[in-house]
């Protein structure tokens, strides 16, 4: 049963990665005893470099359950209570210090992302991060989102759901004060080296070349693409400063030994990473989701999970990922099924800040490899997809481009540091469509020019809007022909572009 269903999965790649217009699809499905691997596409259009279930690419949110399954160990060894203050486990620099709180922030608040933390992205930097607490103590001196330079409040109120990897992050510096072990460190200790994780890594917030930085630079690692309908730029490679949070580089299939390993201590047969007691406290529901990636779902302690009564033997826990502009990942086990789901795609739909999980390449895999695996897989899967032309690019819509990929990066992701020339002419250089096909690219000059010109711009939120509504109906409507949900030039992204409530 399980290798018919891997079957029927790899058989819909390519059909998968041909209607969602995504360069390459990574794969990995597991039972408790079995694991296989499975990609479509490409990882690298330019170098036509095959996806695999072993490409390896930046996977965000799944950061979060190594956070949640660290904390859950040091609290079986007593030595933090996931209900207790954080602030005896931080430097005193690195406290909470939200003016709104009434009773201590735990541990167990901000896993779940109720600490008081208002919503933000991975504090992206075009450089090497700094040590965790040094970066934490920073951004509370700040006082703000690093979002559009500022515009939102670091502190919202405590009890709330407001998603934060930053808050998360905060969790990953008690983890370091309370082990005396770097973050990484401690991770690889305590999941990746005992699981046979090679192909995953977190930043170690210290100077040097880390094991995350040759993941990075090895040719196993996926170029993440910044989607403008069938057209794709390469996305730059970002580094999260919230790295405990956001930072985790991985394999679908080195992520499914993780998640495999879960699935069997859930069935009282683990690999010594958490307990079961202590699994069963982290799928513990601790507050409703407002997610607009996976809606209707709850947060336990690092952990999604999905609704019960909705979904039956469909029932799921994992967690969601994204990381921009070009990765999108889910990661959930069935446990009714008996089934591990890891998929990655690496494309994001630039005319949309969020892509939903029933819109996006690892979304449709990990929910129709449940259907199926509940149901059985349809008979028919394989057909080819039409093939569907890339639209000529002109100067304009070549500027255009260039905008929506300078204001994502310097005002949605607040960078303060610039691309050099050469990046952004490599972005221009190595777009293609994504079936890796070589019609004329984008004009790199006028590419060029729409990135400086957000440059300027940026973090402005009003003036980019301003920018926007000059552009007229050409824009309006290139936007619409690359996926935007209305004729509208889709700058500022609203949700962060002012202060959240």
């Amino acid at each position: 049963m399980f290798h018919d269903l891997a079957d029927a999965i790899e058989e819909t790649l390519p059909r998968i990665v041909a209607a969602t217009g995504t360069p390459g699809v990574a794969v990995a499905l597991a039972s408790s005893t079995e694991l296989r691997g499975m990609g479509a596409g490409y990882a690298d259009l330019a170098r036509r470099v095959p996806m695999t279930g072993n490409s390896v690419g930046t996977a965000g949110s799944l950061s979060k359950p190594l956070v949640g399954l660290s904390l859950m160990r040091l609290a079986e060894s007593g030595e933090i209570d996931v209900d207790g203050p954080i602030d005896p486990h931080l430097p005193a620099q690195a406290r909470p210090a939200n003016p709104e709180a009434t009773e201590p922030i735990t541990p167990g608040m901000l896993t779940a992302h109720v600490g008081g933390y208002r919503t933000d992205i991975i504090d992206a930097e075009l450089t090497s991060p700094r040590p965790i607490a040094e970066y934490v103590a920073w951004r509370h001196e700040v006082g703000t989102t690093p979002e559009y330079g500022g515009v939102c409040p670091l502190y919202g109120p405590p009890g709330t759901y407001a998603y934060s990897s930053f808050g998360m992050s905060v969790v990953g510096c008690a983890v370091e004060t309370v082990s005396g072990r770097d973050y990484s460190a401690f991770v690889d200790d305590v999941a990746l080296t005992p699981l046979g994780m090679r192909d995953s890594a977190l930043p170690t917030g210290n100077p040097g070349r880390s094991r995350w930085d040759e993941l990075a630079g090895s040719a196993a690692y996926a170029t993440g693409y910044m989607g403008f309908g069938p057209w794709c730029v390469p996305s730059p490679v970002f580094h999260s400063a919230t790295y405990p949070g956001a930072g985790l580089i991985t394999s679908p299939v080195d992520y499914a030994r993780l998640l495999q390993s879960l699935l069997r201590t859930a069935n009282g047969d683990g690999d010594g990473v958490v307990s079961p007691d202590g699994l069963a406290a982290m799928l513990r529901p601790r507050v409703t989701r407002s997610s607009p990636v996976t809606p209707d779902t709850f947060a336990g302690i690092g952990l999604e999970i999905s609704n019960p009564d909705r979904d039956g033997r469909l029932w799921w826990w994992g967690h969601s990922a994204a990381y921009p502009w070009g990765y999108w990942w889910d990661a959930r086990v069935y446990p009714h099924l008996d089934l591990v789901v890891v998929a990655m795609a690496n494309k994001w739909d630039m005319m949309r800040l969020h892509n939903p999980a029933d819109r996006n390449a690892a979304g449709i895999v990990a929910q129709w490899a449940a259907r199926w695996a509940a149901s059985g897989p349809p008979s028919r899967r394989g057909a080819a997809a039409p093939r569907r032309e890339a639209p000529a690019l002109t100067p304009e819509t070549s500027a255009l481009m260039g905008a929506v990929a300078g204001e994502r990066s310097y005002a949605a992701l607040g960078l303060s540091d610039r691309f050099d020339p050469g990046t952004v002419k490599a972005m221009a250089e190595n777009a293609r469509p994504f079936d890796a096909s070589t019609p004329p690219g984008p004009d790199v000059d006028a590419f060029a020019d729409g990135v400086e010109e957000m440059a300027m711009l940026a973090p402005d939120p009003e003036a980019i809007r301003a920018y926007a509504r000059r552009q007229g109906a050409d824009a309006a409507l290139w936007a619409l022909e690359c996926g935007a949900t209305a004729a509208q030039l889709p700058l500022p992204a609203p949700v962060f572009s002012a202060p959240h409530k």
